[in-house]
């Protein structure tokens, strides 16, 4: 055997060693009563796992602002995975006796197998939804939809708890008392058991420390569930806060790992391929001040900002918020957007068209105050790109490559002032009735074709 070989063959088996050492530590608490003293502190459980919860639902927060970002389904997993673990964590918190609430709920002791197994859930479609890219897809498409469900069922299970409707009337422990929390256990270790196994295949072919996190807490929060499943009415020894140990010991893991990442982009390391490089139909818009350089020339550097931040204070929330839009980048007096960057956009060529329209009608307004300051003009095109990840450490861009940007470009710079000149495919996408005038046989600069486009000048 080779030394590499037999290097990896330990680093394997010391991996499996450190991970039954908890299964190890229970089982001895369990067959050594000595070992397993009653330990019961309510105010303890209330803040180590409120502060956990809480740890965890800021992981699943900021997992999904990155999904949503670069439109990745597998770290919007995760995000909802971190966020439904978190939030039963923060209601089994909640729960506890003598802290906020005189009773003891049935509801609240077994929120964390509950919430456990919902998470489970979201792990195990993390682990294989690279081998489904049209369900990724949809899975951005409906990610707003998806954190509500999950939400929803946080602030379900609260009321479902205090009202004491059934099955959750009356006394129940944590662990295995019922058959129902008993086959939770059972599931959910397995679907753990599985993700981790399937993001240890994921590590070798790109190996780093948060996916190895990813393995660790998947295999703690497994063996937490056979803890659920083995202590029976041991609630407040040893045994029973081991448990709950695991459940705390992963998510302080996944929080040491994601805060060791470069803070742009934390979860870069778990995107999906297809977000690391994949082709993508899109509207892009580019809009330009005519004259700037003459202006700035003449105005102070002052007066030069005051009116880049007039124009691009309007700019930005109309195209995001208005029109659903990412703002690509500000170039001095030029603005880049893309519509359905991450592929949840259908309509993407009309948003596109309408918010040129909006925009340059806001930009009249200003210039009407202003007679002094230049005129936007606009060009947007749509077709097909490639979204490629480009660079490291330090930086990390996601660009669009293809000719359709370039063209989008060149319509631009060839758009009347105050107006928007529009390409063939994106006046294909537009409704009946859109009001435009031609532009056959347009000559742009680096391409050998001429071009036929449009000056848009009304959308029904």
């Amino acid at each position: 055997m080779s030394s590499n070989k037999a290097q990896t063959l330990l680093r394997v088996l010391a991996a499996v060693l450190a991970a039954l050492l908890p299964l190890v530590g229970l089982v001895s608490l369990l067959l050594r009563s000595e070992f397993d003293p009653h330990i019961e502190n309510y105010r303890a459980h209330f803040v180590v796992f409120g502060f956990v919860g809480g740890v965890a639902f800021i992981l699943g927060y900021a997992a999904g602002e990155a999904a949503n970002r670069r439109g990745d389904a597998r770290v919007l997993l995760l995000s909802l995975a971190f966020m439904a673990t978190g939030g039963f964590l923060g209601l089994h918190a909640l729960g506890t006796q003598q802290v906020l609430f005189t009773k003891e709920y049935a509801g609240f002791m077994v929120a964390i197998p509950v919430g456990l197994l919902v998470s489970a859930v979201f792990a195990l479609a993390s682990a294989f939804v690279d081998t489904r890219p049209a369900l990724a897809a949809t899975l951005i498409r409906r990610r707003s939809l998806l954190r509500v469900a999950v939400l929803a069922a946080m602030g379900g299970w609260f009321v479902w708890t205090v009202v004491d409707l059934p099955p959750l009337r009356g006394q129940s422990g944590e662990a295995a008392t019922g058959t129902l929390i008993l086959v939770i256990a059972v599931v959910g270790t397995l679907i753990y058991a599985i993700s981790a196994a399937r993001y240890w295949l994921i590590f070798r072919h790109r190996r780093n420390l948060l996916t190895a996190a990813i393995i660790a807490c998947f295999l703690l929060l497994s063996e937490a569930l056979i803890g659920v499943a083995v202590t029976g009415e041991r609630k407040w020894h040893a045994s029973w806060w081991e448990w709950h140990g695991l459940i705390v010991s992963a998510y302080l893991i996944i929080g040491f790992a994601a805060q060791r990442e470069w803070r742009d982009e934390r979860f870069r390391h778990l995107y999906l391929p297809s977000t690391r490089e994949r082709r993508q139909e899109i509207s892009v818009l580019f809009g330009d001040l005519v004259g700037f350089t003459g202006f700035a020339e003449r105005a102070t550097p002052a007066q030069v900002a005051a009116v880049l931040n007039a124009y691009w204070g309007v700019a930005a929330p109309l195209l995001t918020r208005r029109y659903g839009g990412e703002v690509e980048k500000f170039i001095g007096d030029g603005i880049v957007a893309v519509f359905n960057g991450r592929g949840d956009q259908p309509g993407h060529a009309e948003r596109a068209s309408r918010a040129a329209l909006a925009l340059q009608q806001r930009f009249a307004e200003l210039a009407a105050q202003h007679p002094d300051w230049p005129r936007m003009r606009v060009g947007v095109n749509s077709g097909e790109v490639v979204v490629r990840e480009i660079g490291g450490e330090g930086h990390v861009a996601y660009p669009l490559v293809g000719d359709t940007v370039n063209t989008g470009a060149r319509l631009e710079s060839l758009a009347p002032e105050g107006g928007v000149l529009i390409g063939a495919e994106t006046y294909q996408q537009l409704p009946d009735g859109a009001v435009v005038e031609q532009r056959p046989g347009l000559r742009v600069k680096g391409k050998r074709d001429a071009l036929d486009a449009y000056v848009l000048v009304a959308l029904p």
